[in-house]
């Protein structure tokens, strides 16, 4: 378990103090998939850095698995962050080595024997996907590629913790699904938890089981997933959960009004289980009024599918809008009026 209690983070500005953490108390658990999520100066990247100490907090502490490791010696902390591996936006790699070179690096500075270290190189490439391109250099690769070295990299010294610093930011949206898929196989394969640290609430939504929301260096708002997605509290997650699918919620909100300004527009949130039954058409059979779907998005995350869909009533009563949204609701599903 990685656990971080009240950790502070100071620096010295030039005249004035730049509080960039602040009292942050996390626990993630072994196995996880954990996205830490926030905008720019949120303050995410800063505390994943603190995880592996290589930013030192101001207070606090760093606890994996029962050692405090922010207390430890130089040398230490050396062998505990042999177990700490990371991937970053812009993929780090050594531009004059080559794929299997680039992995091995890590192994050289351990001081692994070579024929071991040559052993583990061939298990990784295949792991990750790189077969035949084991002498081609970073030049000679795409982005996925290079992120797939990176990973591959931070794998060498079989870590239990992966921290992964904006791995698919500079990705475009198919690379970012196949290197999600593959972290997701990692973590199932190998048992190795994984701590995102992103801006893209898509990316959140798709592989980790636990979220923490960042902003201005506090969390804002933790728990599950779906919960979040469900129920966002904070006004800051509200803003990430409508960017993810159909875009901006506000947006959409006065798009629809625009075209429908008669009738009723609701919002359908699905998750689990429910996203693969019927239950629309089976509530619009129970009511008899006509109801349209104007715009959907369905996506599939680590505990099933989840979604919005949004829908439009052409006509009805009062009574019978609160029972469609009653009967909604008694299947699971959360409504919003629009």
């Amino acid at each position: 378990m990685i656990e971080l209690k009240n950790i502070v983070k100071t620096f010295a500005g030039k005249n004035t103090e730049i509080h960039a953490v602040r009292g942050v108390t996390l626990n993630i658990e072994d196995g996880d998939i954990f996205g830490i999520v926030g905008y720019s100066g949120a303050g995410k990247s800063t505390l994943v850095r603190i995880i592996n100490q290589l930013e030192k907090q101001t207070s606090g502490e760093v606890v994996i698995d029962g050692k405090e490791i922010s207390s430890l010696s130089e040398s230490q902390l050396r062998l505990e962050r042999q177990k700490i591996g990371m991937i970053f936006q812009h993929f780090n790699l050594l531009w004059s080595r080559t794929v299997a070179e680039n992995i091995a690096f890590p192994l050289e500075i351990a001081k692994v024997d070579k024929a071991v270290r040559q052993k583990k190189v061939q298990e990784l490439i295949r792991l990750v996907g790189l077969e035949g391109r084991e002498g081609a250099y970073p030049s000679e690769l795409s982005g996925g590629q290079k992120q797939r070295v990176g990973i591959a990299r931070a794998l060498a010294n079989d870590p239990k913790i992966l921290l992964c610093d904006e791995a698919t930011s500079a990705l475009d949206p198919e690379t970012t699904d196949s290197i999600l898929e593959l972290l997701n196989r990692i973590n199932k394969e190998l048992g190795i938890t994984i701590v995102m640290i992103t801006h893209q609430m898509e990316v959140v939504q798709k592989i980790c089981r636990h979220i923490a929301v960042m902003s201005e260096g506090k969390v804002v708002e933790e728990g599950t997933v779906k919960n979040v997605f469900e129920k966002p509290r904070h006004e800051v997650t509200r803003r990430f959960v409508q960017t993810v699918g159909a875009g901006n919620l506000e947006k959409i909100r006065s798009d629809l009004k625009k075209k429908y300004p008669y009738g009723q527009i609701l919002r359908l949130i699905f998750t689990g289980e429910i996203s693969d039954r019927p239950i629309l058409a089976e509530v619009i059979r129970k009511i008899d009024i006509p109801v349209s779907i104007v715009s959907s998005n369905i996506t599939m995350g680590p505990d099933g599918p989840m979604g919005e869909i949004y829908s439009h009533i052409s006509d009805g009563t009062q009574a019978q809008y609160k029972q469609f949204t009653k009967l909604l609701e008694a299947e699971g599903v959360k409504v919003e009026v629009l």
